[in-house]
């Protein structure tokens, strides 16, 4: 379960990065950093819902060894 939080972390601290750049590139006018980091983002988002699901269906199977 450790090792799925620190994903967990790496994932929200990619997701504030690209947020960062994705900033940045408005700002300045680098749109295909905007473009990137909207890809990225959407990626990082993605595998944390993966993540999510993983992690309640461990949660369920544990509820259900543990009534047994």
């Amino acid at each position: 379960m450790g090792k799925k939080i620190a994903l967990n972390v790496l994932y929200n601290v990619g997701i504030v990065i690209a947020i960062i750049i994705g900033y940045w590139g408005v700002e300045h006018g680098r749109y295909e950093f905007l473009l990137g980091a909207i890809f990225i983002g959407g990626v990082f988002i993605a595998l944390k819902i993966r993540l999510r699901k993983e992690v309640k269906e461990l949660i369920d199977q544990h509820r259900n060894n543990s009534k047994n």
